[in-house]
C-alpha cells in the first residue's frame, strides 16, 4: 500500500499564506509543549468503578448538544466568550453527508467534537473536529479523515509541527514517499503505542491514523508518534492539568489547523443554534440519581444509554428507577447514537458473528440469557458473561483489573447479568432507548 497523497492545493495558497504571515509575528511554542487534549484513548486499567474525568462537573452541566434539522449542534468547542446556545452543526445538509459519516466513524468518542463549521476549498468540503479532519469525497459519496499530517509535510510545515511536540517526517519517507506500508508499519516500534495504534485489527488502526509517518519521538513529559492522520502520544511522567502518566491520548487536530491559519475564520466563528436547546436538566454522574431524567421522558418506562458515561438509566414514569455500568462498541464498531425502542425480546439467545473467521472481528457463537433488540442491524441490550468489568472506559482498548486486555463490544450494549436480567423484566416491547453521545 502506498501512502495517501493529497491534493495539498485543497488547503489553499491563501491559507497558507495567511499562515506564515501569523507564524512571523507570534512566538513559536517550546519544544516538547503539549496542546490541550482531550482523553479520547483512555489509560490501561480502566476498571467497572472508575468514571469519566471531570465526572463532578458533568453531574451539574446543561445538555450541550441537540438534535437539529439533518444533523446534531454542538457547544462543546465554541470558544471561551461564546453565548450559551452557539456553536457548530454536523449535518448533511446539501447532500454532503457529514453528520452521516462523523456518526460512522465514531463520532465525539473518536473524533472529539467538531470546532468549527463545514467550509468548502478548491471544491472538496471540510470540517474540522478535535482529533481529526473530516473531508467530503463526493466522488465515493463518504466523508473520510483527512490525512493532514502527509498534507502538512507536504506543505513543509515539519519545523513548526516540531516545534510544538510533534515528529518530523522521517527523512527515508521525505525521500521516497512511495515507501512500502511494510517498512513503515516497522516504525511501530513501541508496545502500548502499537496496540493503540492496531485496536482490533491492523487494517482498523490503518483507516483512523493512517500509516506512521516516522519512530516515536520523546518530548518532555511524553513519547509522541505521528501518522497521517493523527498524533499519539504516551504521557511517562506525571505534569499538572495534563493525562496521567500511561495514558495514551490524541493531539487536537483541530486546534492545530486554526492556530495554522488553515481554517477560513467564518467558519471558526460560533454560529447560533438553528433549533432551539431541548428542555435541559442536570445530567447525572454514573451512580447518581438525577433530579430529573435526561431528556424529560413522558409516563411510561424509558431506558436512557450514555456512551461518554458508559452508563445506563431507566426511568417509570419520570423518575429514575435503577442505573448501572455498560460497555458499548469499540472505537471501530461503535453503537450508534438516537432513539430507538425495543423491538425483541429473547431468552436466552445466540449470536452469530457476521463476519468470517478470516476478520479481525469474527467472535465464536456467544451464548447469553437475555437480550433486548433496539435496531434492525442488530444492536442489542444483553448480558456478557465473558466480560468482567464494566463502565467508563471499557468501550476502549484498556487492561482490566484481572490483568486481561479487552476493548469493546461490536455495537451491542453489554450489561453485568444481574442488570440484564433486572431490564429484560423491566422491558415490554416497544419501551423507547435513547442513545446518547
Amino acid at each position: 500500500m502506498c501512502p495517501v497523497t493529497p491534493d495539498v492545493t485543497d488547503l489553499a495558497a491563501a491559507s497558507r499564506r495567511r499562515f506564515l504571515a501569523r507564524l512571523a509575528t507570534s512566538a513559536t511554542g517550546a519544544a516538547g509543549g503539549a496542546l490541550g487534549i482531550p482523553r479520547l484513548l483512555l489509560p490501561t486499567g480502566a476498571g467497572a468503578a472508575s468514571e469519566p474525568p471531570n465526572a463532578a462537573a458533568a453531574s451539574v452541566q446543561r445538555v450541550a448538544d441537540w438534535d437539529v434539522p439533518q444533523g446534531h449542534f454542538y457547544t462543546e468547542a465554541a470558544p471561551t466568550g461564546a453565548p450559551a446556545d452557539a456553536g457548530y452543526v454536523v449535518s448533511d445538509a446539501g447532500g454532503v453527508l457529514l453528520w452521516r459519516d462523523y456518526k460512522n466513524l465514531g463520532g465525539p468518542a473518536q473524533l472529539g467534537f467538531p470546532i468549527c463549521s463545514r467550509y468548502d476549498n478548491r471544491g472538496s468540503t471540510y470540517q474540522a473536529m478535535q482529533a481529526g479532519l473530516l473531508r467530503w469525497d463526493a466522488n465515493a459519496g463518504f466523508a473520510d479523515i483527512f490525512p493532514i499530517f502527509w498534507a502538512l509535510a507536504q506543505l513543509q510545515m515539519d519545523d513548526w509541527l516540531a516545534a510544538r511536540g510533534i515528529p518530523q517526517t522521517a527523512a527515508e519517507l521525505l525521500e521516497d514517499p512511495d515507501l512500502p506500508a511494510e517498512a513503515r508499519l516497522a516504525w511501530l516500534t513501541h508496545p502500548v503505542l502499537r496496540s493503540a495504534f492496531l485496536g482490533p485489527s491492523q487494517n482498523a488502526g490503518i483507516a483512523r491514523f493512517g500509516l506512521p509517518m516516522g519512530e516515536p519521538e520523546r518530548f518532555g513529559p511524553y513519547l509522541a508518534q505521528r501518522f497521517e492522520k493523527a498524533v499519539l502520544q504516551l504521557w511517562l511522567d506525571d505534569v499538572p492539568d495534563q493525562p496521567a502518566a500511561g495514558t495514551v491520548s490524541l493531539i487536537q487536530v483541530g486546534d492545530l489547523l486554526a492556530e495554522a491559519g488553515l481554517i477560513p475564520d467564518d467558519a471558526l466563528a460560533p454560529q447560533p443554534a438553528p433549533a432551539p436547546r431541548p428542555i435541559t436538566q442536570t445530567l447525572p454522574s454514573p451512580g447518581q440519581a438525577p433530579a430529573t431524567s435526561i431528556v424529560t421522558p413522558g409516563a411510561g418506562k424509558y431506558i436512557v444509554v450514555s456512551l461518554g458515561r458508559q452508563w445506563w438509566y431507566a426511568y417509570q414514569d419520570g423518575r429514575q428507577v435503577s442505573s448501572g455500568p455498560v460497555t458499548t462498541g469499540q472505537p471501530a464498531l461503535s453503537t450508534p447514537p438516537g432513539h430507538f425502542a425495543v423491538l425483541s425480546r429473547h431468552s436466552p439467545y445466540t449470536m452469530v458473528s457476521p463476519w468470517p473467521p478470516s476478520s479481525a472481528f469474527y467472535y465464536p457463537p456467544s451464548h447469553m440469557t437475555y437480550a433486548l433488540q433496539i435496531t434492525g442491524n442488530g444492536v442489542f441490550l444483553h448480558d456478557a458473561p465473558w466480560r468482567p468489568y464494566y463502565g467508563p472506559g471499557t468501550n476502549f482498548l484498556h487492561v482490566d483489573p484481572d490483568g486481561v486486555r479487552r476493548t469493546g463490544s461490536h455495537g451491542c450494549i453489554n450489561l453485568p447479568y444481574s442488570a440484564a436480567a433486572w431490564l429484560w423484566t423491566f422491558s415490554p416491547i416497544g419501551t423507547p432507548v435513547d442513545v446518547i453521545p
